[in-house]
């Protein structure tokens, strides 16, 4: 096995690795573009290895089944698909708090709802610790974290549950997560 198949080998269990601990575990590299530089070089790579083995029987069958696997994630209305490019495409802007946590709007999936995650870093990776809805009623209208001026981490409360201070215009609103 020659050097070209085992980078490969390793970039496509990497990948695996950080796909599976993202979706069962929420973990992933801090700020998210680790994950997808991954994602896309193992989405390059493949294409490099299939064609230029295509003449091996092993890159044929490799091949067939990767376009099995995109053909048949695309039966149950494309979500397996769409929810893995929209892993490596989707740009999620987080927002610092302090030194130990920050916030994104995120989904996980293109027909789940959005909402608000609460991040901790862990040196190079960083953990979903509690996530809260996606927008925020004040007085009949709807305001995204977007629409914060500021937002603060209070003290937290004896459950040991993480409070942060959302301040729009007229009102401040506290989440508990």
């Amino acid at each position: 096995m020659n050097n070209e198949i085992k980078i490969y080998i390793g970039i496509t269990v990497l990948m695996l690795i950080d796909l599976s601990l993202f979706l069962t575990f929420d973990i992933s590299f801090i700020g998210n573009l680790i994950d997808r530089i991954i994602l896309w070089i193992w989405f390059i790579t493949t294409f490099y290895v299939v064609f230029k083995y295509i003449r091996k029987r092993w890159a044929k069958i490799y091949g067939g089944i990767l376009i099995i696997l995109i053909g048949l994630s695309l039966l149950p209305m494309m979500i397996p698909f769409l929810t893995t490019i929209g892993f490596a495409l989707v740009n999620e802007d987080s927002i610092k708090i302090d030194n130990e946590i920050h916030i994104r709007e995120t989904s996980k999936s293109v027909i789940a709802m959005p909402y608000i995650s609460v991040l901790k870093n862990y040196w190079i990776f960083e953990r979903e610790i509690g996530k809260t809805e996606y927008d925020f009623e004040i007085n009949d209208d709807f305001f995204h974290i977007d629409d914060a001026k500021s937002i603060k981490r209070l003290p937290e409360s004896n459950d040991k549950k993480i409070r942060l201070e959302f301040e729009f215009e007229n009102e401040k609103i506290i989440r508990e997560i």
